[in-house]
């Protein structure tokens, strides 16, 4: 089949492929090198993605994409489905490549019903009978990261892969940029010293470090550095994420905290990483973000295994302690033996380091 696919995709008129990884940031992130792989090695293909209304924005205006399908999970009813399956089957695809592995993405590949169907073995293989409807491509290691296992599936294409100077291709418009400088000055900010973002919120309650420490890491950034220090991520939050900045407001001494929780789109979130110097977080979407925009940053992991799904090289610190139990993948986990093993003083350690 690989032969069949690379002669398409060398001397087809314009070949359709369909990337089908609709949810998550991360998981988008994940994805991109691949892609971005297989449109530099067939520039002449037309790449069309489908994406949920929840991280859309991440690849919108994206030069790399050619038509972005957004999937609308709060609208999902029977004409719905019959709408979206019109849609995608006027594309009349060649290929589809399902880098998600579960039944969602199955049943988007099932709609499309491109001539041929690959999948990546995405985190943790193929779950939920997805491979039933593609052909999974397997990387030469079980345990290997999750960017790698995507880029399996580039490889057997007959593209060039090399891990050390991945390319993720993360548009970001200077539009957004400004648009974020205008919010910094309404919010007093002296845009001459430099920006540290805290991200301290993450899909599972078990990713996250507790809201004390990360207020007494801020109170050491801010006593020992002259910067902005400012908190990001959603005001409604998933898992009881809302109310995170105002405790980690609550409990800090020295209260220089600019507060921006809520008040980004996730256009802006991705430019205010341009003007950071430094980001620090847990295991989550925006993590992956300041990784694939080169950001400086220090990452906290509790229960999953970086060596997977943590941030994939570039300019991160993770700080990761070595329990029993870990890597559970626990998400509802109340002991987090694994994250009240970190300690401030270590996370202020590498964030010194960054910064000096």
């Amino acid at each position: 089949m690989a032969n069949e696919i690379i002669e398409l995709l060398k001397n087809g008129s314009k070949p359709k492929i369909l990337i089908v990884q609709p949810s998550r940031m991360g998981d988008i992130i994940f994805a991109l090198p691949a892609v971005t792989q297989i449109k530099k090695t067939y520039p002449n293909v037309h790449i069309s993605w489908i994406a949920d209304e929840r991280c859309a924005d991440i690849i919108k205006d994206n030069p790399l994409i050619d038509n972005l399908i957004v999937f609308d999970r709060r609208h999902i009813t029977l004409s719905y489905l019959k709408k979206m399956y019109k849609i995608l089957r006027a594309e009349k695809f060649d290929l589809s490549i399902d880098f998600h592995g579960l039944f969602k993405s199955a049943f988007i590949v099932k709609m499309a019903g491109a001539k041929y169907k690959l999948a990546s073995s995405s985190t943790n293989g193929m779950r939920e009978l997805s491979w039933l409807f593609s052909k999974e491509i397997k990387p030469e290691s079980v345990n290997t990261h999750c960017i790698e296992r995507h880029l399996a599936v580039a490889k057997y294409l007959g593209c060039p892969v090399d891990t050390d100077n991945l390319e993720y291709s993360l548009h970001v418009d200077e539009k957004y940029i400004n648009e974020v400088k205008e919010i910094l000055k309404k919010e007093n900010v002296d845009l001459d010293k430099k920006i540290v973002l805290v991200h301290p919120g993450g899909g599972w309650i078990s990713r996250r470090w507790q809201s004390e420490k990360f207020a007494q890491t801020i109170d050491l950034i801010n006593e020992n550095y002259d910067v902005n220090v400012m908190l990001i991520g959603g005001k409604e939050g998933g898992a009881s994420e809302k109310g995170l900045d105002e405790e980690i407001i609550s409990l800090s001494k020295t209260k220089k905290i600019v507060n921006l929780t809520g008040k980004l789109t996730l256009k802006q979130l991705m430019a205010i990483f341009k003007l950071a110097s430094l980001f620090l977080a847990n295991e989550a979407g925006p993590m992956h973000i300041a990784t694939a925009l080169k950001v400086p940053a220090v990452a906290i992991l509790g229960p999953t295994d970086a060596k997977r799904t943590g941030p994939f090289k570039g300019n991160t610190t993770v700080i990761q302690k070595k329990v029993p139990c870990q890597p559970c993948r626990n998400r509802t986990c109340t002991k987090v033996d694994c994250m009240k093993a970190i300690s401030v003083q270590e996370v202020f350690c590498e964030i010194s380091k960054k910064l000096s």
